[in-house]
């Protein structure tokens, strides 16, 4: 069987993300880009790349944008639910101060306060499919007792909309309400991939300038490819965190 001599066999790269390798592409350009006068063969090379990294960077900033279908970040949505919850909260306790002899209204927002949140708002601090759970228990507390039109009664009827907002956009970052997407689309799993291969020729193109008898085609081999030798030696996430557990020992 012949061998294969294709840039995937012979250039290895390290395991990267759609993020990660729009980074890595970027510094391999700027670090291009300040040299005055490339080949034209890498030049050439350089200015695919340079394409391809632009879109790659346009997809991913579909998925940021949530254009089409990408999910809200469960993390940012846990946040603006668990704000919605804890203003509603205030606000019903805020009620309870008030004197019921000459504030009636203080106490149906008591009755409101101590059915939705008797046992404190510690369920916001459950893990997220938990905590959705416990407040979808309360959604429908408030419509099944009608503890919604009460909230309205007193005027309270942002604290409503924001709380559907929050739970809604939960649910569905959760993928529980509404299926999640794949987190990369067919589009950006694309634009990667033709990316990567892009940066495979790169490096064949800049490793087949050097000569021997010349030290400067190696020297600037060096520089032109200094951002994925760099890569490959920084430690992953779980690295860095052993290590730096280890130094706290």
């Amino acid at each position: 069987m012949p061998r294969s001599f294709s840039p995937i066999q012979l250039v290895s790269l390290p395991r990267m993300t759609a993020v990660s390798t729009a980074r890595l592409l970027a510094e391999l350009l700027e670090t291009a880009f300040r040299e005055p006068m490339l080949p034209a063969p890498i030049a050439d090379d350089r200015t695919t790349l340079s394409a391809l990294h632009e879109t790659l960077q346009v997809e991913l900033g579909k998925r940021v944008v949530a254009e089409g279908e990408a999910p809200p970040v469960v993390s940012v949505v846990d946040r603006i639910e668990d704000n919605a919850f804890g203003a509603l909260s205030d606000w019903l306790l805020s009620f309870k101060r008030l004197p019921t002899e000459r504030h009636p209204v203080a106490a149906d927002a008591a009755m409101v306060h101590d059915t939705l949140f008797g046992q404190g708002l510690g369920f916001l601090r459950l893990r997220a499919a938990d905590e959705w759970q416990e407040a979808e228990t309360r959604m429908r507390i408030l419509k099944e007792k009608g503890l919604d039109l009460v909230i309205e009664k007193l005027g309270g009827k942002p604290f409503l909309d924001e709380l559907t907002f929050a739970h809604t956009a939960y649910g569905e970052a959760l993928g529980i309400t509404k299926p999640r997407p794949a987190s990369d689309p067919p589009s950006l799993g694309k634009a990667q991939s033709e990316a990567i291969d892009a940066l495979r020729s790169y490096v064949l193109r800049v490793a087949a300038h050097v000569r021997e008898n010349e030290p400067a085609t190696a020297e600037l081999a060096e520089r032109l490819l200094a951002p994925l030798a760099q890569w490959r030696d920084r430690p992953s996430k779980k690295r860095r965190s052993a290590k730096a557990d280890d130094s706290t020992r």
